[in-house]
């Protein structure tokens, strides 16, 4: 049983939670949404404080524990198996690919960039519509982990995330899928990204007091103006729409087939990106009903990276920030969900006969770029899954922010980079 007295503990996005959880989303203040007071502790947290009180996995002791995991681990194997072989299929995770996109030479990424943001939002409005309570609960999830994070640490935060793309020529979902293709030095990129994870878990408390710099009054999209007559599932279809048609415009100019990396055949060994991102987007459904989540990659290198403090209890309490995504299957969905995507992108790569037929970064390169992109998430508390295709369909205005911000990042490091050392660049590659 949870004590009356008041527990802290220190989760996502780097607040101390100072009151006993509600039982419900329906009690969750709306009030700290812009930082300026401290919010109830989502339910979704209630194993967090529970275990630190009772120092034991109190969410794998009960039927409803036990179910809410087997669902949630099921339902991350399917999701990320999917993500794996969609991910490969379209190719966008060659580090060419990558690199190209950011001196606007090749427009692969971008376009299965919108097609899966456009299919979040696509399927994130009809979820809002048939399920409520589910995009409720997943909504407020997100929002949670932004509340008291200021504008300007996520925008920085974004733009470093941008440069350490560039440089390693991956994100942090498609470390793992790079890893399952066979390209070279992508298990270099994620030592760097699990690096990453495990400093900002050190540093954190010290740069806690400038994490709320850039308040905003509402984080949500609609709460300005005459947005607020406009019902949810309105503006996120409106949104969607608008970045389908983006995506025809994008697909008449640059045909994807006109644009398929070398040694690949369309339809053969690689398949439309626009259609591949839409499929991830469709994922949105089962992570919303079945993990009252959405979609995210960053957050699983501190799952990986708080294991060891469970063979040190001093630790835990020294470093609560990192020992917030140890346990709980609110964590490990995504750490479940990446290392599935290995699988898949293996299981793609090997059928359509692409397995280790590409070139990779240099090692120096891949493990700074994995560093600057994980730290980078974690600072502004997404990626380009977390905000790109989550927050962006969500309506999160910080992450309509973000998602520039990654992009200004890539293009500054590409052109310098491709300006100075072409051959490096891409020419290697």
């Amino acid at each position: 049983m949870m004590p009356e007295a008041a527990i802290s503990v220190k989760v996502e996005p780097h607040v101390v939670y100072t009151t006993t959880p509600p039982d419900d989303f329906t009690d969750m203040k709306n009030e700290g949404l812009d930082g300026t007071s401290s919010p109830k502790l989502p339910s979704q947290y209630k194993v967090a404080v529970e275990e630190l009180a009772a120092g034991n996995n109190s969410e794998s002791q009960s039927w409803e524990g036990r179910t809410r995991w087997v669902k949630g681990i099921l339902a991350a194997m399917f999701m990320g198996l999917v993500f794996g072989v969609v991910m490969d299929l379209g190719k966008v995770t060659l580090p060419l690919v990558i690199r190209e996109q950011f001196i606007f030479r090749r427009e692969i990424m971008l376009k299965m960039f919108l097609g899966a943001s456009a299919g979040s939002a696509y399927c994130i409005a009809g979820v809002s519509l048939i399920f409520p309570l589910h995009f409720e609960r997943a909504r407020e999830e997100f929002m949670s982990t932004l509340q008291c994070k200021g504008l300007i640490p996520i925008i920085l935060g974004a733009f470093i995330l941008g440069c350490g793309m560039a440089l390693s020529g991956s994100c942090p979902g498609m470390v793992l899928v790079q890893v399952g293709a066979g390209v070279p030095y992508s298990w270099v990129t994620l030592l760097g990204g699990l690096s990453a994870a495990a400093l900002y878990g050190v540093v954190q408390p010290k740069i806690e007091p400038y994490l709320k710099a850039g308040k905003m009054k509402s984080p949500k999209f609609e709460d300005y103006g005459p947005l607020k007559k406009v019902p949810f599932w309105g503006l996120a279809l409106a949104l969607a729409v608008c970045m389908t048609i983006f995506i025809i415009i994008l697909e008449v100019f640059f045909p994807w087939k006109e644009e398929v990396p070398a040694g690949t055949t369309p339809w053969k060994s690689v398949l439309p990106p626009e259609l591949m991102g839409a499929i991830i987007g469709f994922l949105q459904v089962p992570a919303i009903l079945l993990i009252q989540d959405t979609l995210g990659s960053s957050s699983a290198y501190m799952t990986y990276t708080s294991q060891p403090l469970t063979v040190c209890k001093n630790c835990q309490e020294v470093m609560k920030h990192l020992n917030g995504y140890r346990t709980g299957i609110i964590n490990w969905w995504q750490a479940v969900y990446l290392l599935s995507a290995i699988g898949g992108a293996a299981i793609a790569a090997n059928a359509v006969g692409t397995f280790r037929g590409f070139q990779g970064v240099t090692p120096g390169e891949a493990f700074a770029g994995g560093f600057c992109a994980i730290f980078g998430s974690r600072l502004a508390s997404g990626c380009t899954s977390g905000h790109g295709l989550s927050g962006v369909a969500l309506l999160s205005l910080k992450s309509m922010f973000a998602v520039p911000a990654m992009f200004a990042g890539g293009i500054a490091v590409g052109f310098l980079y491709f300006s100075s050392d072409p051959y490096n660049y891409t020419g290697r590659l």
